[in-house]
């Protein structure tokens, strides 16, 4: 996750300045998230709520799956 994070904001560096706060920002948002509700849902202590972080993480994975297609498309 920490990889992909990273791969997310390297690939970002290459989009058009005038995506800085459109696509560019979110799929930095969403990639950070896929990790970020995963420690965060790591540290709580009750399984449900875990489940609940992991769940939201997988849809910011998904979410910035999307974007990184949407982008790279010609």
């Amino acid at each position: 996750m920490d990889e992909y994070a990273h791969l997310a904001y390297s690939v970002t560096k290459n989009f058009p300045r005038q995506e800085l706060f459109g696509i560019t920002s979110q799929l930095r948002r969403a990639a950070l998230s896929v990790v970020l509700n995963y420690i965060e849902g790591y540290a709580r202590s009750r399984n449900k709520v875990n489940k609940n972080f992991l769940e939201i993480s997988y849809g910011s994975l998904k979410e910035s799956e999307y974007l990184l297609h949407f982008s790279l498309q010609d």
